[in-house]
């Protein structure tokens, strides 16, 4: 059985390879799954140390390939959540992705400057 499905939605967090990186989010839609390595299409986020509150999505819908051996952490959500409706919403200590409805925690890839 494959870890992942055409049409699963996830959050990844890409590895920081420096301290001092960005953390940076990507919510996406699985179009194809095939030895280890992800094709999929979804949103990035970049989150800065130095900006406190409210993180912007950068720029339009991509693609990108993933390779599950690349120790990036991987979410799965829920099949029916809307991945253009979740906002990354960020206060001084937390940081929540949300569309008012669903609610995931990811506080513990903040950067704390």
């Amino acid at each position: 059985m494959a870890a992942l499905s055409e049409g699963d939605r996830f959050v990844l967090i890409d590895r920081r390879l420096f301290r001092d990186d960005n953390t940076r989010i990507f919510l996406g839609t699985v179009d194809r799954f095939e030895d280890g390595v992800i094709i999929a299409r979804g949103f990035g986020y970049h989150v800065s140390p130095y900006e406190v509150t409210g993180t912007e999505r950068r720029g339009e819908e991509r693609t990108r390939v993933i390779s599950l051996a690349g120790g990036d952490i991987i979410y799965l959500l829920p099949r029916d959540q809307d991945i253009s409706r979740l906002q990354l919403k960020r206060s001084p200590k937390s940081m929540m992705l949300t569309d008012g409805k669903f609610a995931m925690d990811l506080s513990d890839f903040m950067l704390r400057a």
